[in-house]
């Protein structure tokens, strides 16, 4: 049995990226943006395609700013509104395409290991940055001395990769894979795609810091505050993510009529 849960208000604003009229709740917001013209062309996206992978599905806890977007709770488990998930996904994959025409750099930021393949699959699809290790500590606020320790570990690389690869020199192969992912993005990103704020939360403080726009993977009990472009769902589920994924390259090849094949690798 779902239980209804009650339409409140809440403190937290968060800044959206959506021009949508005040005064509406979050779900109505969600509910109002499939009416957007420009997400038209995306209205054939089937809400059973995405029960089925248990997007819907939140955690135990709840956080005040997500209360509205819940249809209830079913054995103790907050349950999402499958519209506010539709119409999140339609929001996201125009705004995606957005920050990819300004040809700026995307990061995709993930601590999941059991995700490292496929994000990186995605990530060479589209044209993405990832970083996927742990945290860099000022990637991004201090990067101006990062963007040196980049030029120089290229500059090492081209000079002396066969000789540190062959002898396993250990500083190298540190700085290698601390830059794996990101050795070749040149400026700030435009874009930041965190899979779980929780596990990335010095990245999200660094991007916030910056005002840097963030597309974030949320569940029920993050807080909205600062994410510009909320994907909902069940972000610790893998078939959950992997389906996203491969709804974005799906939706992208159709757009750029690009014939891949198979999108997403498990």
């Amino acid at each position: 049995m779902i239980s209804s849960t009650k339409k409140g208000g809440y403190s937290k604003k968060p800044k959206s990226l959506l021009n949508l009229p005040e005064g509406k709740t979050k779900r109505e917001k969600f509910q109002v943006s499939s009416r957007i013209d420009s997400l038209d062309r995306l209205r054939g996206l089937s809400m059973t395609s995405f029960l089925k992978m248990g997007g819907h599905l939140g955690r135990p806890r709840i956080h005040r700013s997500q209360r509205s977007l819940c249809i209830g709770q079913k054995n103790g488990i907050w349950i999402y509104d499958g519209e506010v998930i539709k119409n999140s996904l339609r929001v996201g994959y125009v705004y995606l395409k957005y920050f990819m025409d300004t040809k700026k750099p995307i990061l995709v930021i993930n601590q999941e290991e059991s995700l490292k393949e496929g994000v990186k699959f995605f990530c060479e699809k589209m044209g993405f940055y990832h970083m996927q290790e742990k945290w860099m500590g000022g990637l991004l606020t201090n990067w101006g001395q990062a963007k040196k320790q980049r030029k120089h570990f290229l500059k090492v690389k081209e000079t002396y990769e066969e000789i540190l690869e062959k002898t396993k020199d250990r500083h190298y192969l540190k700085v290698k894979h601390r830059f794996q992912g990101v050795e070749e993005m040149e400026n700030l990103p435009g874009l930041c795609i965190i899979l779980d704020l929780q596990d990335s939360e010095y990245a999200f403080k660094e991007a916030l810091k910056l005002k840097i726009p963030v597309m974030a993977f949320v569940n029920t009990d993050d807080d909205l505050a600062g994410v510009s472009i909320p994907i909902f769902g069940s972000n610790k589920s893998l078939p959950w993510i992997r389906w996203v994924f491969n709804l974005f390259l799906y939706w992208y090849s159709k757009d750029e009529n690009k014939n891949w094949g198979p999108s997403f690798k498990n």
